[in-house]
């Protein structure tokens, strides 16, 4: 499985690039329907910086990984979440939310002859006149070592699903 690079931000001089912030997803729970996958989560923003971090537009959008294609984000498709009035040099924040993915939009992925499901979630962070910041994560059962995760089966009953945990993925270099 391979992540398409993340699109192209605006780099024009006039704009100056969002200070380093560190981004962590804790998904604090999670439910399969017949109709809708929902993950609950945690996200927080630790500013590494000197300088404040101020008017953050934060969005959120979930998606399914699928062998051979590109897995950005579409550009469209976050829905803005929540707005981070300030982040203080060396200071974090939390913002919590809920993010959706039809369950007939999830392509699955074959591994043998169990059919698996691989869930993206794509954060952006965009500050008023700053280059937009995405990072991506992969959300799974906790396995193995190095904190991998590890797919969801397709053929979970309806209901809560305990336990999984968010690990942060860079986009391959092409």
């Amino acid at each position: 499985l391979r992540l398409a690079p993340p699109l192209p931000t605006r780099t024009d001089s006039d704009q100056p690039a969002l200070p380093r912030l560190d981004l962590a997803l804790d998904i604090t729970g999670a439910t399969r329907s017949l109709m809708m996958f929902t993950l609950q989560y945690r996200l927080n923003l630790a500013n590494r910086t000197d300088r404040a971090v101020s008017d953050l537009a934060v969005a959120v959008h979930m998606a399914s990984a699928q062998r051979g294609a590109g897995n950005a984000a579409p550009p469209a498709a976050a829905r803005s979440l929540a707005r981070v009035e300030r982040i203080g040099p060396h200071q974090s924040r939390s913002v919590t939310g809920e993010v959706q993915l039809p369950v007939a939009a999830i392509t699955p992925m074959m591994q043998g002859r169990t059919a698996l499901f691989i869930p993206l979630v794509h954060v952006t962070l965009e500050g008023e006149g700053q280059q937009v910041l995405a990072r991506s994560f992969v959300v799974g059962t906790p396995g193995g070592a190095e904190g991998r995760v590890r797919p969801l089966p397709m053929d979970l009953p309806p209901g809560s699903i305990s336990g999984l945990k968010a690990r942060a993925i860079a986009a391959p270099a092409d």
